[in-house]
């Protein structure tokens, strides 16, 4: 089927009632990126994820780790135009010797690659809090670069990390089955400092979907605008600064679901 004919049946099919839901469910392995379903838990999102695909997201990490020296060459390249609010932040905020903790981070790329544009000052510590795979791929990584700098550490042991003064997420929340308080909970000492990248919320709706990812279809935590930066607040942070980017999150036959941007936030201590 040639492109004019395929644009044409897409075309006509966006006509019909439900029209575009149907080519999203219908094309959802050739868009690379779709949902499905939306649900009030992780646990109901979770038992609904196809049989025949993993519902764990560590996967994508197995696969950085087998073809690891895939990722060398572009680890350093990774800023993107969004991540520019961070990047900005972060220069403004990290001073000598202090503790940057990262929940997410993957084999370490934010690290890496923010480096080409500011000079971290001497003596910080950078801890990155990942899956197992991420982890090994990560400490991989670092033993080849002699990085002595970055740490590793299992996500789920969250609470041995040791004491931070910046805390860094940046696309990671929505995977996470524990909200941003109950994270900071869990640290020794609550950070000073922190700031969330990349966060998908919609102005009123805290719901559950399904992300497909090729190779897993795994739960994905949609957060309520309205509810999330008052419940930072409760933690005994101030909001300092807010952004967004614009990135559309359709899932098929839920339109009230829609998310029409990512958010970012920097919340500072209470003093």
């Amino acid at each position: 089927m040639n492109n004019a004919l395929k644009k044409r049946i897409i075309n006509s099919l966006e006509l019909l009632p439900f029209g575009h839901d149907l080519y999203l469910q219908l094309a959802r392995k050739r868009l690379g990126i779709t949902y499905r379903g939306v649900f009030d838990s992780f646990e109901k999102a979770q038992n609904q994820s196809i049989d025949s695909l993993s519902n764990e997201y560590d996967v994508i990490n197995q696969k950085k780790g087998e073809h690891l020296e895939e990722e060398i060459p572009l680890i350093d390249k990774r800023v993107l135009d969004i991540d520019y609010p961070l990047l900005f932040w972060l220069s403004r905020l990290i001073k000598p010797s202090d503790q940057i903790l990262e929940l997410g981070g993957s084999i370490g790329q934010g690290f890496y690659s923010f480096e080409n544009y500011f000079p971290y000052p001497e003596g910080i510590g950078w801890t990155i809090a990942e899956l197992q795979a991420a982890v090994e791929a990560g400490q991989k990584m670092a033993r080849q670069r002699h990085e002595d700098r970055l740490e590793f550490i299992i996500s789920e042991k969250l609470h041995e990390a040791k004491r931070a003064d910046i805390f860094v997420t940046a696309g990671t929340l929505q995977y996470m089955n524990s909200s941003i308080s109950q994270l900071l909970e869990q640290l020794a000492e609550p950070p000073k400092h922190v700031l969330i990248h990349n966060l998908p919320a919609h102005p009123s709706k805290d719901f559950w979907t399904l992300q497909y990812l090729g190779v897993c279809e795994v739960p994905y935590h949609v957060h309520s605008l309205a509810d999330l930066i008052p419940l930072i607040e409760k933690a005994g942070y101030s909001l300092v600064d807010q952004w967004k980017n614009k990135r559309l999150l359709e899932i098929p036959y839920h339109p009230n679901n829609k998310v029409e941007a990512y958010f970012g936030f920097y919340f500072r201590k209470q003093t």
